[in-house]
């Protein structure tokens, strides 16, 4: 039987009156690439924030490689290897690349995290390696997206979850992000990919899940996908 990276069973989340979340289960096999598509207010966003910790689901439950997370917070999630790179990044922008590369071992509670995590962030992303010295404010807004999967890279994750990695990005940058994808599965990381952005996502994952209104509304492959066109044409 195939390990499971990610398994979220039946959750529900609230937002005062509003239902951001309704039921949702979602699978991930170790080594997958997985996609989550859906328009604005689709409940995406949400549903990452409680994978990883960030909001408790009001029911249902979630887990990776089969221990059960929904007490846990983020910084238990990310020792778990659940770790988010946020919508907008995040960086901080003050601090010099190097710098910003160093804070992803903070949630295992290192000063200095291991040569070989930060070794392999600047494998992958070769660039950063090259404006290490560099403020972050003063990056491009696709170096930077890399800067921040850089530093997730760090904290050791086996499942990394993207919140719209594309957005603002020129096309050339989301080749580059699609390389490095390949790379990280090639190590043996889990992604789960939320995107609007259907072209990018489908050169990165091998299926998806289409979410409308807080409810999962296809699971399958792209080809399936892409061959309802009244279904394609609604998460367009």
């Amino acid at each position: 039987m195939t390990e499971l990276a990610l398994e979220i069973d039946q959750v529900s989340y609230r937002y005062d009156a509003l239902e951001a979340l309704r039921g949702v289960s979602i699978q991930l096999a170790a080594g997958e690439a997985v996609a989550i598509v859906g328009v604005n207010g689709a409940g995406k966003t949400t549903l990452l924030n409680v994978a990883a910790g960030m909001l408790r689901a009001r029911s249902g439950g979630h887990r990776s490689f089969g221990v059960p997370l929904d007490r846990r917070g983020m910084r238990d999630h990310m020792r778990h290897g659940i770790v988010l790179v946020p919508e907008g990044r995040h960086v901080v922008t003050r601090l010099s690349v190097g710098d910003n590369i160093l804070l992803g071992g903070s949630c295992h509670g290192w000063r200095r995290p291991a040569d070989a995590a930060m070794e392999f962030a600047y494998e992958v992303f070769p660039e950063l390696a090259q404006l290490r010295d560099r403020r972050a404010g003063a990056l491009s807004g696709g170096q930077q997206q890399m800067l921040a999967i850089g530093r997730a890279l760090v904290a050791r994750p086996r499942v990394l979850m993207l919140d719209e990695p594309s957005q603002g990005l020129a096309p050339f940058v989301l080749e580059r992000l699609a390389a490095s994808f390949g790379q990280l599965r090639e190590a043996g990381i889990t992604l789960l990919v939320v995107e609007q952005n259907l072209s990018f996502a489908r050169q990165c994952t091998g299926r998806l899940y289409a979410i409308a209104q807080g409810r999962v509304r296809f699971s399958g492959g792209w080809e399936e996908f892409a061959a309802a066109p009244d279904l394609l044409e609604s998460y367009l």
